[in-house]
């Protein structure tokens, strides 16, 4: 992957963080905590009623727990994940999990170097991290970490929040074990901000290498054995309206290279989740190609990973202390087919 050897020359000037300018940091080692308890249901559904895989009901809590501190001019970041659920870990492939329903599995480890002026801004991160770049559902699930480096940079001045590259390359983590997913992906990104309105505009490249075996990370039309690679080319856009009641719209659409077939994912979001008892209510609609993203990538609140399409509706009501409370409902179906999945999930969450 060519764009790869930007890397190097990016590692002055490379920010990862959605913001250019560093958070708050809280004391030395001193962990940080996130809760997330859930219960979800779901149906698959054919066109005439049946039920062919019949209900699923599960419930389940996880806890993050997260360390920072700075030396040697470095930040270390470190964290782990404990999960309990009433489903066991043998059930993660088949429901289409892209984290394990119990145990406890690191999380996060790796250091950052970052370097600001009053323009020029820029971070590299090393080791394993989550994927800090603009990105949708249907290509990334947020809760997958990489073990590699990631980085990004640029400029801002005036009402250019951020202009500049961002990047990241290493080996994906997933439920999934059996077979080795390499990620490289290269992105351009410009945000602007005038007044009360904010806008972000990206475009990238994502390269997929895996080795293909018995598992869903065969792709429609590739070779049944080997290495394959998976190209998409991604572009996308987000306006917002911080007025009384913030508004934001979101579009983000892919190509896959070989088939030059599409996917595309549009969202809706009203309000915001930064004042308690307000709620905030999305829309969001996604319609993925036969070849998709690989399951093992995609984000596990859908349930079908390609050839689907469906709308996906939520409401949270945030809380003081950073709980909120969230309920999720979606109706995803297969192209073509009278295949069906209706998902219901009600949630109570802690953030960090």
């Amino acid at each position: 992957m060519a764009f790869l050897r930007w890397i190097p020359m990016l590692t002055c000037t490379l920010a990862l963080a959605q913001e250019p300018f560093p958070e708050e940091r809280p004391s030395p080692w001193v962990p940080r905590w996130e809760l997330d308890s859930r219960m979800e249901r779901i149906a698959g559904i054919l066109g005439d009623g049946r039920i062919p895989m019949g209900d699923i009901q599960r419930a389940g809590v996880q806890l993050r727990l997260r360390w920072s501190a700075e030396w040697a001019g470095l930040e270390w970041v470190g964290g782990i994940r404990s999960a309990v659920g009433s489903d066991g870990n043998s059930n993660n492939i088949p429901r289409w999990d892209q984290q394990p329903s119990n145990g406890t599995q690191l999380d996060m480890a790796h250091a950052d170097l970052t370097g600001l002026s009053a323009t020029f801004f820029g971070r590299v991160r090393v080791g394993f991290q989550d994927l800090n770049l603009i990105t949708s559902q249907a290509v990334w699930d947020p809760d997958l970490r990489f073990l590699g480096v990631g980085a990004g940079g640029g400029w801002r001045s005036g009402i250019v929040r951020e202009a500049g590259l961002r990047a990241a390359r290493g080996r994906v983590r997933t439920v999934y074990g059996g077979s080795d997913l390499d990620l490289g992906v290269l992105q351009a990104v410009l945000k602007l901000e005038s007044g009360p309105f904010a806008w972000t505009f990206h475009a990238d490249r994502w390269d997929l290498g895996w080795i293909a075996d018995e598992g869903r990370f065969q792709a429609p039309d590739f070779r049944s054995t080997g290495h394959q690679v998976l190209i998409l080319d991604g572009i996308g856009g987000s306006a917002v309206w911080e007025g009384a009641l913030p508004l934001e719209v979101r579009w983000n659409g892919y190509r896959e290279h070989r088939t030059r077939e599409t996917s595309e994912e549009f969202q809706v979001i009203a309000g915001n989740r930064v004042r308690p008892w307000r709620p905030q209510a999305s829309f969001t609609w996604q319609r993925l190609s036969s070849t998709g993203c690989l399951y093992p990538l995609n984000s596990d609140q859908w349930w079908y990973y390609r050839g689907a399409k469906g709308p996906r509706y939520e409401v949270v009501l945030p809380l003081p202390r950073s709980w909120s409370v969230s309920l999720t409902y979606l109706r995803q179906s297969i192209r073509s087919t009278s295949m069906v999945a209706a998902k219901t999930i009600l949630g109570v969450k802690r953030n960090f």
